[in-house]
């Protein structure tokens, strides 16, 4: 792999402000149904706790890992506490083998489009009263990846809160977002039932933003739902 100079990490960020400039939320025309993915998910794999150092009620399943594994070991972990304990030295971009979970067709769909440069992907499950405190998901100077977002159920205001500099969020089910997830966000399940979610890191830079925007604007191949 290419090393990236300090330019190629400057144009990777103007790319990342690109995306941003329309807005906190971007909704593409890629859908997924959720309550057909949810079925197949039930019906062939389990959940496992997600960072299970804490006792909150969250759970995951994952989408990419290190060997193509569903144990979430340390995908689902606290990455930096797991390399402390363990002397590793993993990062995002380490977990790219697709687990079985990628197979799902309209899942795959998306994550084709990307290529190699899906990382540390997941779905998510918050239990009523599961929550993550206010965070953002870029620390440094440079933007390394952004997040696509797929709402799937219960995941909208008054029963779920996902909140972004400041701002409830609104999302229709099933379509995938970018979200503008270097702004502090919260999120946090106030109702009876679990919210559901899918959580996909895509490595940026300026090839997958020109992708991502072609996604949303100018695709004709892709502007039909892809639900059975």
């Amino acid at each position: 792999m290419k090393k990236q100079t300090q330019t190629d990490r400057l144009n990777n960020n103007s790319a990342y402000q690109s995306m941003a400039l329309y807005g906190q939320q971007l909704k593409t025309r890629f859908y997924i149904n959720p309550d057909n993915f949810l079925d197949w998910v039930y019906a062939n794999h389990k959940w496992v706790q997600y960072n299970p150092r804490k006792q909150i009620n969250r759970y995951g399943l994952s989408i990419t890992s290190l060997n193509g594994g569903v144990d979430g070991i340390p995908d689902l972990d606290s990455l930096r506490e797991y390399n402390q304990e363990n002397e590793t030295n993993y990062n995002e971009k380490d977990f790219k083998t697709r687990t079985p979970v990628a197979e799902y067709p309209e899942l795959k769909n998306i994550l084709d489009e990307f290529g190699d440069s899906v990382f540390r992907s997941h779905l998510l499950r918050l239990d009523p009263g599961g929550f993550f405190p206010p965070h953002r998901d870029h620390k440094e100077p440079f933007i390394d990846s952004f997040r696509l977002i797929v709402p799937l159920q219960y995941t909208n205001a008054p029963y779920f809160n996902f909140v972004i500099d400041g701002k409830i969020t609104n999302w229709d089910s099933g379509f995938v977002y970018f979200a503008d997830t270097t702004k502090e966000h919260y999120l946090f399940n106030g109702g009876g039932n679990p919210s559901y979610w899918i959580i996909l890191n895509i490595e940026n830079n300026v090839k997958n933003k020109n992708s991502f925007l072609i996604i949303v604007f100018f695709s004709s191949t892709i502007s039909r739902k892809l639900s059975h």
